[in-house]
């Protein structure tokens, strides 16, 4: 079994809410865990993230993720924090403690982004984007479930009506599967200048600021195009993204 130890982030009050928790399965896990643990109580957090990078294949990725966003904070790097714990809540480790302190984050960013975005179409995106694919299989059992129990009480008898009803159960984790899961999401490690066209020699169209969420569409020579929030749509150069 792979490391797990996890540690508790900064809270908007700015104080730790509690010591690093840990479960080993190796004498070998034990040992990073106790590390990781060492360096993070000890405020060392360049050599916290530094060991999380060299011993990357000893956690589960969303912890690896979660664990790496948490130091990048205490070392107020929010936008690369935000990419972290975007990625960790992707892979699946999804509780207060990583929600929590990804609103943190976003309240240190105060960016005009997908996230904050008052658009109607952004924020239909930015909900399905925000959803890791457990969330999509858990909504499809659901609604499995109550088709079944639907047709079980022969609230529905007609055969079409079960085949329709049938069908939509399975919406959530097709729309997972065909549509949200090819979304490119990409967070601004830096400021990003927009262009109207894939090249500098375009004119200028605006910035995104550092740790911005947006969703990327097409690609073209190392620039991408923004697909979302709409009012940011423009070209930008991809080197100083994180793609996730």
């Amino acid at each position: 079994m792979k490391n797990t130890s996890i540690v508790n982030m900064t809270k908007p009050s700015g104080t730790s809410s509690r010591q690093p928790q840990s479960t080993q399965s190796t004498k070998k896990n034990s040992e990073d865990a106790s590390s990781f643990e060492e360096l993070y109580l000890a405020k060392d957090y360049k050599g916290a993230a530094q060991f999380l990078l060299n011993n990357k294949q000893q956690f589960d990725s969303g912890i690896f993720h979660f664990n790496l966003g948490t130091v990048y904070s205490k070392m107020g790097d929010y936008p690369i924090a935000r990419f972290h714990l975007e990625k960790a809540i992707q892979e699946g480790y999804v509780n207060s403690a990583s929600l929590n302190n990804l609103n943190f984050i976003r309240s240190q960013n105060n960016n005009e982004d997908l996230t904050t975005s008052s658009s109607l179409p952004d924020k239909i995106i930015d909900s399905l984007s925000s959803l890791p694919s457990q969330g999509y299989i858990s909504l499809t059992l659901a609604l499995i479930l109550l088709s079944l129990l639907l047709i079980k009480s022969k609230i529905v008898k007609q055969k079409i009506s079960i085949m329709l009803i049938l069908l939509l159960s399975f919406s959530p984790l097709a729309l997972s599967h065909f549509y949200v899961e090819k979304l490119n999401k990409a967070i601004t490690l830096n400021e990003v200048v927009i262009y109207e066209g894939p090249s500098k020699i375009f004119n200028e169209k605006g910035k995104l600021k550092p740790g911005s969420k947006i969703i990327l569409g097409d690609f073209k020579d190392g620039w991408f195009y923004i697909k979302f929030p709409i009012s940011f749509a423009g070209w930008i150069s991809k080197d100083q993204l994180g793609l996730y």
